[in-house]
């Protein structure tokens, strides 16, 4: 039985950038000649594990489920047919390649065949458990990794030998290094035959497995393979004890350049080794095998298990599994709406991203060789059925083979999260002009409506930090100074150094017991998609940033200045002690900071704090000159103390001694007479603020939605971001 499908021919297309909201290392934009003029696509090939230049996510085993089973199918890299080999009513597979491994240990003891499992689970290269019957016993085999080469997986069993509960699982016996070379005892009718025959082998002790290859006729046929070496000594070995054990059977090099799947049976997600599903090893050749749902969709665990609509291909690519969701045009939008938008969001903000979503991919051509895209924000974040919504689908059907295209053909309609109030000018963020884009204003507040208020707070040893104000009440007491006290409402409250929750970029500096008393300084609302701070990070902290990527500093950190901006404002040129921090490209300053949510950012100085200041001032601003260059001398700062409305120039030398006029000293107690009532502990720091989430290029999402609620269709929403466009069917 055949099943046709249309395959996507190969294409070559420059690299593009990101579409959605990412802060990793892109390349320059490059816009690509509208590629051999294709401008309509049925099908998306989406790459989810894959061994990149451009995307990198390796997985040695896939687990794949659907309701009411699946059709396994198999085709050859040239073939546009086809070939079912098999239907399952198991609801669960698991999927890898017949490639070099490590066999960690052979047990009877399913515990400790789990034990070992889960440790070698949260290393590198991942493991998974087999079970098989030998002589009678059923033994667990527990595998490390799947290699390209002999070599590679000998080097990969040194270094887990290393950890001592490795080493301790494996000490009866040395692991051994399987591989893809087999011998075929022969060819059967049925699968019945060919288990009937491996029983055979398996009594004797020797390993066998069915495998399935299509037959002289060209139609699939069940064999029965022995071995699974790494080498031909090893391979002749076996053949040795399988001929002395069943004599009146031939054996043959099995044909592994055809293609074919073994099965075997997986016990790595058994509680007690009874449950196995099957396990195929498919070759790693030019060989596509493409599993299809009876039901509605695939669901990979390895993928947080979300579902999928489509079939997925597992296929071997730079010597690793890769996992490709081929999934119709519409239903991969839908996905894509679910992901990069919400319920919520108006028709019209959904349609424009339906819309952008569409040209985007279809652009991307075969960037990355078997796949058009990835499902992350390197492309645009695609979860399948995970996140969809009605409306989400409803916006894509409304805009069914709509694009969009300038007079040079469709246009890459790059988009963020959201562009801070005005978009960017393709020259703040990879350097280059491209004809239709360019700076416009953009209605992106709509993101922090609704953020909680954040509370910035002085502990009662000095230190400063924010809490949210669900956690704290005020007292109705204050200090000298008419700062209020507050407590916290519950116990261990956080207090985070910036006013939003990430427990690895921000994490907790204390916890407030409950009615714990703390001064209120300030107030701001929480981090956002349009308004945000970053930091504060010690001099030490922020080179160190600097330092992971690539940026030599001498000496120590002592300022950080920004001496350009583009025609948006965003930051377009920084320098570190007076020196130019070199990048690619002027985006690339987000990363070289630490992940900063966009270039459109202030940087402050933090040095010194009062109990009256309002929320906003007593803050060293470092080059923050409203042209973007800085508008102190090269030795001072602006800082702004006390009750001043406008800031101080200080030395910078200045900012460490904290020794200036209207600044608390270390030495000055709290409370003394004309002293501010916070005793500033934590000397000279670097605080980011800005708006914006994302590149900042193209169509803003947030942006989309408050043209949508201004009364904007869709069709003006995205002419509005690209210029001199249309907006036309395939």
């Amino acid at each position: 039985m055949k099943r046709t499908k249309k395959l996507l021919a190969p294409r070559t297309l420059a690299l593009i950038t990101t579409a959605a909201l990412t802060f990793g290392t892109v390349p320059v934009l490059t816009i690509p000649a509208h590629a051999a003029g294709i401008s309509h696509l049925d099908e998306v090939r989406v790459a989810l594990f894959i061994d990149s230049a451009k995307y990198k996510l390796i997985e040695p085993v896939t687990t794949l489920s659907s309701t009411g089973g699946m059709d396994i199918s198999v085709r050859s890299s040239a073939a546009v047919a086809e070939q079912l080999w098999l239907t399952l009513q198991d609801s669960t597979i698991r999927m890898s390649l017949d490639q070099y491994s490590v066999m960690m240990l052979e047990t009877t003891d399913f515990a400790a065949a789990k034990g070992l499992s889960t440790k070698l689970a949260t290393m590198s290269a991942d493991g998974y458990v087999l079970s098989r019957v030998k002589q009678g016993k059923t033994v667990f085999q527990v595998f490390y990794g799947s290699f390209p080469t002999m070599e590679a997986a000998e080097s990969a069993s040194a270094q887990a030998l290393k950890d001592v509960t490795v080493a301790s699982f494996t000490k009866q016996a040395p692991p051994a290094v399987t591989g893809p070379l087999h011998l075929s005892a022969g060819t059967f009718a049925s699968e019945a035959a060919a288990l009937q025959q491996a029983a055979v082998y398996a009594g004797a002790g020797i390993q066998a497995d069915v495998a399935l290859q299509d037959d002289a006729t060209g139609k699939p046929a069940y064999s029965v393979w022995i071995g699974n070496e790494a080498s031909p000594a090893q391979l002749e070995t076996v053949k040795q004890a399988a001929m002395l054990a069943v004599p009146a059977i031939p054996l043959q090099a099995a044909n592994t350049k055809a293609s074919y799947l073994i099965r075997k049976s997986d016990v790595t997600a058994s509680t007690n080794g009874t449950t196995p599903v099957p396990h195929f090893a498919a070759g790693a050749g030019q060989q596509k095998t493409l599993v299809h749902s009876k039901g509605e969709a695939i669901t990979v665990k390895e993928k947080a298990d979300r579902k999928y609509r489509g079939d997925m291909e597992i296929s071997t690519y730079q010597n690793k599994l890769a996992l490709v969701n081929e999934v119709p045009m519409e239903s991969y939008l839908y996905g894509v709406l679910g992901a990069e938008l919400g319920s919520g969001w108006p028709a019209e903000a959904l349609k424009a991203q339906a819309v952008a979503a569409r040209t985007f991919a279809i652009k991307q051509g075969n960037k990355y060789e078997i796949a058009q895209v990835t499902d992350t924000t390197l492309d645009q974040a695609y979860y399948g059925m995970q996140k969809e919504f009605p409306a989400g689908n409803q916006a894509v059907d409304a805009t069914k083979d709509e694009v969009i295209s300038d007079k040079s053909g469709l246009i890459s309609p790059v988009f963020s999260s959201n562009s801070g109030g005005k978009t960017a000018d393709p020259s703040e963020v990879w350097g280059n002009p491209v004809g239709y884009l360019r700076s416009v204003a953009s209605p992106d507040q709509g993101a922090e409506n609704g953020k909680a208020t954040w509370y910035r707070i002085q502990l009662t040893d000095g230190r400063l930090g924010y809490v949210s104000a669900e956690y704290l009440k005020d007292t109705g007491q204050k200090d000298k100074n008419g700062t209020p006290y507050y407590e916290s409402t519950d116990q261990n409250v956080n207090v985070r150094l910036a006013p939003y929750v990430d427990n690895t970029a921000n994490p907790s500096i204390d916890q407030l017991a409950a009615k714990e008393k703390v001064l209120v300084i300030g107030q701001e609302k929480e981090s956002n998609a349009y308004s945000w701070m970053r930091g504060p990070y010690t001099p030490s902290e922020m080179k160190s940033k600097l330092t992971a990527a690539g940026v030599q500093i001498n000496g120590e950190l002592t300022s950080l200045e920004i001496t350009a901006r583009g025609p948006s404002g965003r930051v377009t040129e920084l320098k570190a002690n007076g020196v130019v921090v070199k990048v690619p490209y002027p985006d690339a300053l987000r990363t070289v900071l630490g992940g900063l949510p966009s270039t459109l950012f202030e940087i402050e100085g933090a040095g010194s704090y009062t109990g009256s200041t309002p929320q906003g001032a007593n803050l060293a601003i470092v080059g923050g000159g409203s042209a973007g260059t800085s508008t102190t001398s090269a030795d001072s700062v602006y800082v702004l103390s006390g009750n001043q409305s406008q800031p101080t120039s200080l030395k910078k030398t200045d900012l460490t001694a904290l020794g200036t006029t209207g600044l608390a000293k270390p030495t000055d107690p709290v409370g003394t007479p004309n002293t501010p009532s916070v005793t500033p502990t934590q000397g000279k720091q670097f605080v980011f603020r800005g708006t914006g989430y994302g590149h900042g290029l193209g169509m803003s999402q947030w942006g989309a939605r408050g043209f949508a609620e201004q009364g904007y269709d869709y069709k003006k929403i995205l002419q509005t971001y690209y210029t001199g466009v249309n907006i036309t069917k395939e």
